[in-house]
């Protein structure tokens, strides 16, 4: 019986680095991929000159160079080139070449102004016409490609995102906390409007013995407003950390009293799963994705009226931490967004597409 021939697999890794989710997704999944030895694809990482090598030689590495947006004439042939997100530089333009294009979200149909709008769904038909396969992260972010654009009669899949095992990881008490023993809250994010973080400040005068920490990259203008609601209505027990090392998050996650989430726009929500992981109480806003990541494992809100909130969140946590078999569910739950089932996933996708070809 022949052989089966050995496909080659391009996947752009571009952003690896970045401090953005996509750079955390890019690092993991690149990770994940490197242990495979498969008999019928060999991998081809397209990274920036820095990561050349890094995962090892079990897979050949493209440096991401901007002559090649010009021109990808120079890149090795592949017969599948997977972009992992919608904000890729540049592409095969083989037609022997198969294009899956990953699509995290499209909030900009709902950030960006009118006249902003039309250029970024512009730019993204144009890359989904390109393409001949369509992931997205949750069937929210499906839907919402179906309700705002054109699809142009691709076919599309929802492959959730894997979400990092921090388990072995270590952990450390940040500066910030002055008594290890204290009853706080916790968020994480980029400290952007759509995170709607400042309505967590409101709720403080309703927790007179916690604190609030809320973390992320903070040099985004709407940090400003934050602050603002901070110094007027934070109680004195509110905190804008700034960022934050893995380590102080991994010890912010196992030991705060609950995890607060109020964002109204999200294509997935890793911090949500990370907490879960932890089994601590989860409280997250209806929108987007939101209900569909957390299923039936977290509270939430209906809307930001500050005085519900709290209310939700007191109902919540009473008795929580006393439901060990719930909070077991939870933690289990939380686990099915590994790295190692999202790989197998875009795996058996690979080969069920290059099978066709």
């Amino acid at each position: 019986m022949a052989c089966k021939e050995m496909k080659k697999v391009l996947i752009d890794f571009s952003n690896l680095g970045s401090m953005c989710g996509f750079g955390e997704i890019c690092y993991n999944y690149a990770h994940h991929l490197a242990q495979l030895k498969l008999e019928d694809m060999h991998f081809v990482f397209l990274v920036p000159k820095e990561w050349v090598g890094h995962f090892g030689d079990n897979v050949d590495y493209v440096e991401d160079e901007k002559k090649y947006r010009h021109s990808t004439s120079n890149l090795p042939k592949v017969d599948l080139w997977h972009s992992t997100d919608q904000q890729y530089h540049y592409r095969s333009q083989s037609k022997d070449t198969i294009n899956v294009l990953t699509i995290h979200d499209v909030n900009f149909i709902y950030e960006k102004p009118y006249w902003k709008r039309w250029r970024y769904i512009w730019k993204l038909q144009h890359r989904i016409k390109g393409s001949d396969y369509i992931t997205t992260i949750t069937n929210y972010v499906n839907n919402d490609i179906c309700n705002h654009l054109n699809l142009y009669g691709k076919k599309s899949q929802v492959i959730h995102n894997g979400v990092r095992n921090m388990a072995e990881d270590s952990e450390s008490i940040p500066s910030f906390v002055k008594d290890p023993h204290e009853k706080f809250f916790f968020t994480i994010g980029q400290i952007r409007t759509k995170k709607n973080f400042h309505v967590l400040v409101q709720l403080m005068k309703y927790f007179p013995d916690h604190r609030l920490y809320i973390s992320g990259d903070d040099h985004f203008d709407y940090a400003d407003v934050v602050r603002d609601f901070i110094a007027k209505e934070g109680c004195g027990r509110s905190f804008l950390t700034g960022k934050i090392s893995p380590e102080e998050k991994k010890w912010l996650y196992k030991n705060c009293d609950a995890f607060l989430f109020p964002s109204k726009l999200e294509g997935f929500g890793i911090p949500i799963i990370e907490a879960m992981r932890f089994g601590r109480a989860v409280f997250s806003s209806k929108c987007s994705s939101l209900p569909e990541v957390c299923g039936k494992y977290a509270f939430m809100w209906d809307n930001f009226e500050p005085e519900y909130m709290a209310e939700i969140i007191h109902n919540g946590l009473d008795g929580f931490y006393e439901n060990k078999e719930q909070i077991e569910e939870m933690k289990r739950y939380a686990y099915e967004f590994s790295y190692e089932h999202y790989t197998d996933e875009y795996v058996s996708l690979y080969r069920r597409l290059l099978d066709k070809k």
